[in-house]
């Protein structure tokens, strides 16, 4: 063939467009056979999998086009011009390479997603030995694999030998007879480039979502930009371990305890045995309340009325309830008030630990019950996969409650978890129930509010809609309550209600998810139930979430090796201080009767008289600037120690059990 019969830039431009095509199918079909597929233990790997399918194959198409990009971009700008056939020839073969690699890495991130509900990437095989991310047993999972076993080996081959053997023909395709002109090229070329850009940005799916379904080559981009040091042992690492030792002897009052485990610092021991109850066991029923703000909370601020909470107000209230003045949670996402209140661990001062640290082996209360010979069972109105919870609560539970029709109406779904408790207390073990609220999430429209008696607020900007929100909620917990009274188990049951975070509406000039003032962290806590131990009425003494697992172990006489950060509120010795703690741009502590805040914005601490001044309106860090320095000191410490431990898998030395 003469130079002037050579194809022009249009045939090859209609070549590219074809292999990306090509390898757009190969990897919908993945897509297709990962969500159709169960995990390898047998359980579904996505509960409502229609969505995130959907998204999975726009934005497959987006990572398409980014490799395919470069070599479009090439035949836009020779549109006019003639390319020898071998240099074409070449640039096609080097475009289908790049796309098989595309394909290949996409199906082994596929794989690892539904063996460790973890995306495949460059920290994780870096530190695949010093981590022992996949469990000595893999081999045995993968022989045992409920969605096929040697499946996943089988679509690596099959579905690249597949793309290559008709990418290999588009190559060879004869030319067009006719051109396209370069206004038509561009708009073929641009299309598949700028729609999956705009679903995102119009019709976007939400960061988890985002972040679960997106194709490896973007999320290895992603991680181009994270710390690759991560799992690397802090220089002072010895020092960091027995500064927070010594902090938790200091904050629980007990010294009844050992840490063992240089390796694993935040592992202890009891040096004191368990003290068996020898009467029939408690229930423990675990209500997480979306967004339950302590600065909207009835008993916390006598000075709004109408109280927004008049049930829990009632009921913390209780003579068989106690509460806690200054209970705080680690501000939002929900996921860090979940993990740190199921696990009682900080949450990762950047990652969320449900994402980024599945091979890292947590020991949670659930768990812990479980081993103890109780049934457990979560009851959610809101996606488990959005957090990728659902690779943890199979671990953790032994079954879980999706209702994804009840359209964000709690009630719906407290009266269906409150069915099911009722077939729990028939049964022969005792239980822990987990019932997780939705209606009250930003920005507070109220759902809900066919039931128009709990609008308190009829202004629309969440700063007073959240009043309505949480009013409905506060009545719905009070009905779950109060449905289950009659029930012969019910004055054995610990009731443990509290907020997974509040939120920052703009009360210190701030707003969003990253601050430490009271509105975002200051969440309500009560207990109620008729044990003796149990610590009645309000207590000064700071709580976090991370204190709720140890107090309920505490009060079931559960005593035992444990890697839990906080401590048990049932003591009368406990201090609660000092506490501090930093997630992103949020750092507050608590010390004595003060508050620390550092401004997400400024970086400037702030102090407050925590008893006198709960909304954190008087600075006087300037006359206390040694309280300041130790909390900033004791944040930053325990945020290098927590993050390293949770990167190394050395919070607890047992195997995950996959």
């Amino acid at each position: 063939m003469s130079t002037t019969d050579e194809p022009g830039a249009s045939h090859h431009l209609t070549v590219t467009l074809g292999l990306a095509g090509l390898a757009w199918l190969a990897m919908a079909l993945q897509e297709v056979l990962l969500f159709l597929r169960p995990t390898p233990f047998g359980q579904s790997y996505i509960e409502d999998w229609v969505p995130y399918l959907v998204y999975a194959l726009v934005y497959n198409l987006l990572g398409v086009m980014l490799v395919s990009a470069p070599v479009l971009l090439l035949w836009l700008v020779w549109h006019r011009r003639r390319v020898r056939a071998k240099v074409a020839e070449n640039i096609h073969w080097v475009h289908l390479g790049l796309l098989l690699l595309t394909v290949m890495l996409d199906h082994g991130d596929n794989e690892v997603l539904r063996f460790m509900g973890i995306h495949l990437s460059y920290g994780l095989v870096r530190t695949y030995f010093k981590v022992n991310a996949w469990g000595d047993d893999m081999l045995q999972i993968i022989l045992t694999d409920r969605g096929g076993p040697g499946l996943p080996f089988v679509i690596l081959v099959l579905v690249p030998a597949a793309l290559w053997w008709a990418g290999r023909r588009v190559i060879r395709s004869r030319p067009l007879r006719w051109s396209l002109p370069w206004p038509a090229a561009l708009t073929i070329s641009l299309v598949p480039l700028l729609v999956p850009l705009m679903i995102d940005r119009y019709k976007h799916p939400g960061d988890s979502r985002e972040m679960r379904v997106r194709p490896e080559i973007i999320t290895l981009y992603y991680e181009m930009g994270k710390n690759l040091k991560q799992g690397e042992r802090p220089p002072r690492a010895d020092l960091l371990a027995k500064e927070y030792q010594t902090a938790w002897f200091k904050q629980s009052g007990d010294t009844a305890w050992r840490f063992p485990d240089p390796e694993r610092p935040l592992l202890r021991v009891p040096t004191t045995p368990t003290q068996p109850d020898d009467k029939a066991p408690w229930n423990v029923i675990f209500i997480q309340l979306e967004t339950f703000r302590g600065w909207n909370t009835g008993f916390l601020r006598p000075d709004i009325p109408p109280s927004p909470t008049p049930s829990l107000d009632r009921l913390a209230r209780d003579t068989a309830s106690a509460f806690w003045r200054r209970h705080l949670s680690f501000g939002p996402p929900t996921i860090s008030g979940f993990i740190a209140a199921l696990c009682s661990i900080k949450p990762h001062s950047r990652e969320n630990i449900m994402v980024s640290y599945t091979y890292t082996a947590l020991d949670c209360l659930p768990t812990v019950l479980r081993r103890h010979g109780y049934a457990a069972e979560l009851f959610t109105g809101t996606d488990p996969d959005w957090d990728n919870q659902t690779v943890w609560l199979q671990q953790w539970y032994d079954d879980f409650h999706y209702y994804d029709d009840i359209n964000g109406l709690d009630r719906l779904a407290f009266r269906r978890a409150a069915d099911r408790i009722r077939q729990l207390g028939r049964g022969e073990r005792p239980f822990m129930a987990t019932i997780i609220s939705i209606t009250n999430h930003v920005p507070f429209r109220a759902r809900a509010m066919t039931e128009t008696r709990f609008i308190l607020d009829a202004n629309s900007p969440p700063t007073t809609a959240i009043r309505n929100t949480m009013r409905y909620t506060d009545d719905v917990v009070r009905e779950l309550i109060d449905t289950l009274r009659s029930e012969p188990w019910f004055a054995r049951t610990l009731f443990v209600i509290t907020g997974d975070h509040g939120y920052d509406l703009g009360e210190h000039g701030t707003s969003g998810q990253d601050s430490g003032w009271r509105e975002s962290v200051w969440v309500p806590l009560v207990i109620h139930g008729a044990h003796p131990r149990l610590p009645r009425g309000g207590h000064d003494q700071p709580a976090t979430l991370l204190d709720i697992a140890p107090t309920v172990t505490d009060l079931l006489g559960i005593r035992e090796q444990t890697h839990w950060m906080g401590s048990s509120l049932a003591r009368a010795d406990r201090s609660g201080w000092p506490f501090a703690a930093t997630r992103r741009t949020s750092t507050f502590g608590e010390l004595g009767r003060f508050s620390m805040v550092m401004h997400p914005r400024t970086g400037k601490a702030r102090l407050y008289d925590a008893i006198e001044d709960p909304l954190q309106r008087n600075d006087v860090s300037a006359s206390h600037p040694d309280v300041v320095a130790a909390l900033r000191r004791q944040a930053e410490n325990e945020r290098q120690l927590t993050d390293y431990l949770l990167e190394a898998n050395l919070v607890w030395p047992r195997p995950r059990g996959l």
